[in-house]
C-alpha cells in the first residue's frame, strides 16, 4: 500500500506536460527553410487539438498530416529513472528515419533508421547539446538542439533522441511530412519535453 501511494506521489509531481520537435532545413547553399514545430503533443487533448488547427490550418485540406506526432514514448521513462538514480546516459543523441508511420508511445525505434548518407539499417547518432529551459515555471523544460548533415540524398520523415551515439535506448521520437534533402543539406533540430 505504501510503494503504491509512492508512485503515485512521484507520479503526481514529475508528468510530462508537452513534448514538441521544431525543424529548420539549411540547404547546402546556405539557404534556410523554417518549418517550425513539425510535431506537438500536450496532455490536455483540446489544447493538443487547438495547436494542431491553429499552427496548420494551411495543410487541413492538404495530402500532408497537420497532426504529426512527437512523444516521449515508454522506454524514455526507463532512461529518466535511470539518471535520477545518478545511472544511466543522458538522451541528448539526435537519429533520422525514411520510412512511414505515426509515433506512438510503444515505439521503440525509429521508422526505418537511416545513417546520414541515407543507408538503412545502422546507428550513426549526432550528439546535440541539452539545456533547461522555462516554459511555466523555472527550469521545467528539457531541450536538445542539433544539426544533422546529409552525405547523400534522401527523404527524411521522422527523429527522435537517444541516450547512445549509436545504438541506444530510444527517449523521444516524432513524425512528419517527408522533407527531401540533398547531399550536404542539413536539418537543425529541437526537441522539448516539458514536465509538471
Amino acid at each position: 500500500m505504501l510503494d503504491q501511494k509512492i508512485r503515485d506521489s512521484i507520479r503526481g509531481l514529475a508528468s510530462i506536460e508537452s513534448c514538441s520537435m521544431e525543424i529548420t532545413v539549411i540547404r547546402a547553399d546556405g539557404s534556410k527553410e523554417d518549418y517550425g514545430t513539425v510535431g506537438y503533443w500536450h496532455r490536455n487533448p483540446l489544447r493538443r487539438l487547438f495547436h494542431n488547427l491553429k499552427e496548420n490550418r494551411h495543410l487541413l485540406f492538404s495530402s500532408l498530416n497537420p497532426f504529426a506526432a512527437t512523444l516521449q514514448v515508454n522506454g524514455g521513462r526507463g532512461i529518466v529513472t535511470a539518471r535520477l538514480r545518478g545511472t544511466g546516459t543522458e538522451p541528448l543523441n539526435i537519429g533520422w528515419g525514411t520510412g512511414a508511420g505515426t509515433t506512438a508511445a510503444a515505439d521503440t525505434a525509429l521508422f526505418t533508421e537511416a545513417l546520414v548518407n541515407m543507408t538503412v539499417g545502422g546507428t550513426d547518432h549526432t550528439a546535440g547539446t541539452s539545456s533547461q529551459q522555462t516554459t511555466t515555471t523555472t527550469n521545467d523544460t528539457y531541450r536538445v538542439t542539433g544539426t544533422r548533415t546529409a552525405t547523400a540524398t534522401g527523404t527524411i520523415t521522422n527523429a527522435g533522441l537517444f541516450d547512445a551515439v549509436s545504438g541506444g535506448a530510444l527517449f523521444m521520437k516524432g513524425d512528419f511530412a517527408g522533407i527531401a534533402l540533398a547531399n550536404g543539406d542539413a536539418i537543425a533540430f529541437t526537441f522539448n519535453i516539458q514536465y509538471s
